[in-house]
């Protein structure tokens, strides 16, 4: 799967344009570990719609509040957000096995020092042919995201994601700054 998600008049990504080219429909759950602010979380949202469901998933309760807040201003009723070390094994127990279409990591992998908790929690989460998607920092050096030295490659991604026994399934264009990933539970 490759499907052209960068938009050259914002020279960086599209969070909407992307998860439709991961295949994220309606009346599906998201799952968006390590959400942050919201970037992806809130695009899900206006996708899956009101029959689907979005977990918000973060360490941090600023961003959570972020999140909820930025939730009730668009009127999205279809948003969880779970304050949760996502390093720890079995961080999400509100999330409930096997109840999720897709889980994803964005620029999260540079983070977090146990990766194989993280990608044993979204295994669990995932419902069998259920998607991961990793978009990740490239390894190339430019104005925005972490140092070069503590970007996790697309083959280091890899090895870590058939390890917890995904199956690679494809890659994403993304834009100048990342790469992505899909794999397959």
């Amino acid at each position: 799967m490759s499907n052209f998600i960068f938009d050259p008049s914002t020279k960086f990504l599209d969070p909407e344009r992307l998860l439709f080219g991961t295949g994220l429909g309606p009346g599906q759950t998201f799952v968006d570990l390590g959400s942050g602010s919201g970037f992806y979380t809130l695009a899900a949202g206006k996708i899956v719609g009101e029959q689907g469901l979005v977990y918000s998933v973060d360490i941090l309760e600023s961003a959570l509040d972020h999140v909820a807040a930025e939730t009730r201003m668009k009127g999205l009723r279809n948003i969880k957000t779970l304050l949760a070390d996502l390093e720890a094994e079995g961080s999400c127990p509100q999330i409930p096995t096997g109840s999720a279409d897709m889980v994803l990591f964005a620029n999260l992998l540079h983070q977090i020092k146990n990766s194989a908790n993280l990608f044993g929690e979204a295994y669990r989460l995932l419902k069998t042919g259920g998607k991961l998607v990793v978009i990740e920092w490239n390894d190339q050096p430019g104005p925005l995201g972490p140092s070069v030295e503590d970007r996790i490659s697309s083959t280091q991604t890899t090895r870590l994601a058939q390890k917890s026994a995904f199956k690679s399934a494809g890659t994403i264009n993304t834009d100048p700054y990342h790469y992505g990933l899909i794999f397959i539970k």
